[in-house]
């Protein structure tokens, strides 16, 4: 038997929001450090640009331990209402002290590897304009085409922090909801997609299937993984709790 009312365990708009604002900020200051040191197809103190972005990468991590806990602690409540109103009804009551410390190793767990992902915003930006540089040095590219994308610096490193934002609070939501949904004694889930359209195909196709929380099904487009742990996925689990859907 599936949960009453799947749609509460949706990617909490807010918490995604929040997260890509915040985000967002580290791929504007990176991409700007970089087009400080741009000169037409080159760089300008390519070494200093690279060391100013290093350090700003290492000076992150406290600012981005606490983003990430931001996000997390408003997935998990959010989450946690949605079982709670859901699974009274099935006599599924959770036993708090069991799925705390299971949704806390999870959650522990995702902000290391958040960490790391905000981090790399600032480094990539640093490694995308040296590589556009040296193709412009040694004829790989054009020097107009590659000025184009050195100009872009700033959106380019945008666009990465938003994605991450995107898949880390739907990622982050899909485990959360796994690591109740095991801790209640769920054996799977029904996959559910927006259908609105813009989802990818493979994913359609999963829409209303039973997923079994130990077997990730391959989609057709080669891809293996839950509901809502792929890269800009909106997809999202509704717990069940036998072995019917």
């Amino acid at each position: 038997m599936a949960l009453k009312k799947p749609n509460a365990f949706r990617t909490p708009p807010s918490a995604e929001r929040e997260f890509m604002r915040a985000l967002k900020k580290v791929g504007m200051v990176s991409g700007h450090i970089v087009e400080q040191h741009v000169d037409g197809h080159q760089l300008k103190q390519s070494a200093e640009m690279e060391r100013v972005l290093r350090e700003y990468a290492k000076r992150l991590e406290p600012w981005a331990r606490r983003q990430s806990m931001k996000m997390l602690e408003k997935v998990s409540k959010v989450n946690a209402r949605a079982y709670k109103a859901n699974a009274k009804k099935m006599g599924k009551l959770l036993n708090e002290q069991v799925t705390e410390a299971e949704t806390g190793r999870v959650a522990f767990e995702l902000m290391q590897e958040q960490v790391e992902l905000i981090q790399s915003i600032p480094l990539d930006a640093a490694n995308r304009a040296q590589k556009l540089a040296f193709e412009a040095a040694t004829g790989g590219r054009r020097a107009s085409e590659v000025a184009e994308e050195l100009a872009r610096s700033t959106k380019v490193s945008e666009s990465k922090a938003l994605l991450i934002a995107r898949t880390e609070t739907a990622r982050a939501n899909a485990y959360i909801t796994q690591a109740r949904a095991g801790a209640a004694g769920a054996t799977g889930y029904i996959w559910r997609t927006t259908m609105d359209g813009a989802e990818r195909e493979s994913h359609a196709k999963m829409n209303g299937k039973f997923v079994s929380y130990d077997n990730p099904p391959h989609l057709i487009d080669g891809t293996t993984g839950h509901a809502g742990t792929f890269p800009n996925c909106r997809c999202f689990q509704d717990p069940v709790f036998d072995d019917t859907e």
